[in-house]
C-alpha cells in the first residue's frame, strides 16, 4: 500500500467513522425529537458505517505502523537480518570480503581469494597490513537494495581481446565500522553504486578459449600445460570469473534518482503538514468556544469534532495546493542549495551531468584509438592504484604501480585507516612516443588515525597515467605479470615491482596503467 492509498483509506475511515458516531451521539442527546422508528435506525445505519470505517481504518493504521516500526530498525538491524538476499558471486564476495579485513582473519588462503584475482588480492592485502599494523579492527557489513535507482544488478558485457568481461554495478546499503582494542573510533554510511569488473576467458568456441596473455586459441588442457605459443601457465581459477576490482561511488544516476524522489517524499508531507495545521486550529477553535457553538448548533461534542475536521480537510484544500506551490518555488530549491546528507543539490547534479557527458565525449575519443577501452573499469583501476599508494608501508609497495618515485607519499598516508573516492574525472587522453597517457584528477575522503582520535579530510589527486600504446587488453593478465621474466621465480607486488632473487623489474607499462605523475593537494 503506498502513501496515496493509505490517505485515501484514512479519509474514507475517518469519515463512515465521524459519521457513525455523529448519529449515535445525536440520537443519544436527542432521541426526545424523533420517532421510535428513527432511533432504532439510526444506531443500525451507525454501526454499518463504523463497521465500514473499521474496514478502511485497520488496514491503513497497520501500514502506518509497519512504516514507524521499520523506520526504527537501524540500517545495522537491516544488515544483521539479510538471509533473504540472494547468494551470488557478488554477495559471497562481499561476505568474504569483510571477513578478510577482520582482525582475526587467516593471513595465509583467506575466503576471499576465491572470487577475485592475485593483482586485486595484494591491493587488498595491503589495507589489511594497516590496519593490522595500527592494530585497528574493521567491520564491514553491506546488503543489496531490492529497489533502488537501478536494477538489483545491472550488467554490461564486453570482450577485450583476450578476456570476457563483465561490468557490474548494484545498490548497496553498507556501514564500516573501525574500532581499537575495543573502543569505536569511527564509522561511515554508504548508500552507493558498487561497481565490479569480472573476468574470465574468453571461449571462441565449446572447447577453445583464448590465451589471456598473447591471445592466441587454444584449448583448456593446453593452456593449463602452458601456452604453446607464449610459454605461460594458467590455473584453472585463472580462467574462471574473477573479480579484478570492487568500488563504491555515488554517480549521476543514482543522485538524479535521489534528487527526483526528494521533490516526491516532500510533497505530500506538505500536504499533510497544511492539513494537520488548519485541522488542529479549528480544534482549538472548538475548544474555546464550545459552549457557544453548542447553544447554537445542539449538536455534541463528537459531531462538531469529527465533523468540523472533516469540514476543515474539504476547507483546507486550497491551501494545500498554496503550500505546494510555496514550497517548491521556494522552499525545496534553498533545501537542494544547502544539499543535505541524503539528497544532492542541483548545482552538484548539473556539475555531475556535465562529467557525465564529458566522460561519454572522452571515452569516444580513447575507443577511437583503443577500442576495448571501458571508462569505468578504467575508473575502479585508479581507485585501486589510490588504495596501493595510500595504504603502502615500504617504498617497494608504495612504488609498485609508479614509474616515478612515490616514496615521499609514505608519511603523508601513514596513518591512514580508510579511503573513499568522491569523485573521478578523465581530464584528457593523448597517445604520444607509444604510450598511452591519461590525465586524471580525484576527489578523496581520507580518515587519518593518530592513535588518540579520527580526522576526516579532503583531498584533490592530479595524476598522469601511462600504458603501452600496444597494450589494448583492459585487465592484467596476472600469471604472465606475476612471474620474472629472468629468472622465473614467483613475484609480488606487495614486495614492489622487482625480483627479490635477480633484481630483474617488472614492465608493467606493457600490461597495465601506471602512474608517472601524482600531484596532491
Amino acid at each position: 500500500m503506498n502513501l496515496k492509498q493509505i490517505i485515501k483509506y484514512l479519509v474514507i475511515g475517518f469519515a463512515l467513522t465521524v459519521c457513525g458516531v455523529t448519529m449515535i451521539e445525536t440520537v443519544i442527546m436527542n432521541h426526545e425529537e424523533f420517532e421510535l422508528a428513527a432511533i432504532i435506525s439510526m444506531p443500525i445505519f451507525a454501526l454499518i458505517m463504523l463497521t465500514g470505517g473499521v474496514i478502511f481504518l485497520f488496514p491503513a493504521i497497520q501500514e502506518i505502523r509497519k512504516y514507524f516500526a521499520d523506520k526504527r530498525d537501524s540500517l545495522k538491524k537491516s544488515l544483521a537480518e539479510k538471509e533473504d538476499e540472494n547468494t551470488d558471486l557478488f554477495t559471497k564476495f562481499r561476505a568474504d570480503y569483510s571477513a578478510f579485513l577482520k582482525a582475526d582473519s587467516p593471513a595465509e588462503n583467506p575466503k576471499v581469494q576465491n572470487e577475485i584475482t592475485q593483482v586485486f588480492r595484494n591491493i587488498l592485502e595491503l589495507r589489511r597490513n594497516r590496519l593490522r599494523r595500527m592494530n585497528v579492527e574493521c567491520s564491514f557489513k553491506s546488503i543489496r537494495k531490492k529497489q533502488g535507482a537501478i536494477a538489483p544488478l545491472s550488467v554490461e558485457n564486453y570482450s577485450d581481446g583476450k578476456y570476457s568481461i563483465d561490468e557490474v554495478k548494484e545498490e548497496i546499503a553498507a556501514t564500516t565500522e573501525y574500532s581499537r582494542n575495543g573502543k569505536h573510533i569511527y564509522s561511515r554510511i554508504d548508500n552507493d553504486i558498487a561497481h565490479y569488473t569480472v573476468t574470465s576467458a574468453k571461449y571462441t568456441s565449446a572447447k577453445k578459449i583464448i590465451c589471456p596473455n598473447c591471445g592466441s586459441p587454444q584449448t583448456k588442457e593446453q593452456l593449463l600445460d602452458g601456452c604453446d605459443f607464449c610459454g605461460t601457465k594458467f590455473m584453472i581459477e585463472d580462467l574462471k570469473e574473477k573479480i579484478t576490482d570492487f568500488a563504491l561511488r555515488s554517480d549521476y544516476e543514482l543522485q538524479y534518482e535521489r534528487y527526483k524522489r526528494a521533490r516526491k517524499k516532500f510533497t505530500p508531507y506538505v500536504a499533510l503538514g497544511t492539513e494537520a495545521v488548519v485541522c488542529v486550529f479549528y480544534i482549538l477553535y472548538v475548544i474555546f468556544n464550545f459552549s457557544e457553538i453548542q447553544q447554537e448548533s445542539g449538536a455534541g461534542f463528537f459531531t462538531m469534532i469529527g465533523g468540523g475536521i472533516l469540514t476543515a480537510m474539504v476547507a483546507a484544500i486550497p491551501f494545500v495546493f498554496i503550500a505546494i506551490g510555496f514550497f517548491n518555488t521556494f522552499i525545496f530549491p534553498v533545501i537542494q542549495i544547502t544539499a543535505s546528507l541524503t539528497y544532492a543539490s542541483k548545482k552538484i547534479l548539473d556539475k555531475q551531468k556535465n562529467a557525465e557527458r564529458n566522460n561519454q565525449r572522452i571515452q569516444k575519443t580513447v575507443r577511437a584509438i583503443d577500442p576495448y577501452f571501458s571508462l569505468a573499469s578504467f575508473y575502479s583501476n585508479v581507485q585501486n592504484k589510490l588504495a596501493s599508494v595510500c595504504f603502502a608501508e615500504t617504498s617497494g609497495e608504495i612504488n609498485a604501480f609508479a614509474t616515478t618515485d612515490l616514496t615521499y607519499l609514505k608519511d603523508r598516508y601513514k596513518d591512514v585507516i580508510d579511503l573513499q573516492t568522491e569523485h573521478i574525472s578523465l581530464k584528457n587522453y593523448s597517445v604520444e612516443g607509444g604510450l598511452q597517457k591519461a590525465r586524471v584528477d580525484a576527489y578523496i575522503k581520507l580518515v587519518k588515525y593518530d592513535g588518540a582520535k579520527c580526522t576526516v579530510k579532503d583531498e584533490t589527486v592530479s595524476m598522469l597515467f601511462t600504458k603501452s600504446s600496444e597494450c589494448k587488453t583492459q585487465v592484467v593478465c596476472a600469471p604472465a605479470l606475476l612471474k620474472c621474466r629472468s629468472c622465473g621465480a614467483s613475484l609480488s607486488l606487495l614486495e614492489g615491482k622487482k625480483c627479490k632473487y635477480c633484481g630483474n623489474e617488472i614492465e608493467l607499462e606493457k600490461h597495465d596503467w601506471v602512474i608517472r605523475e601524482y600531484k596532491a593537494q
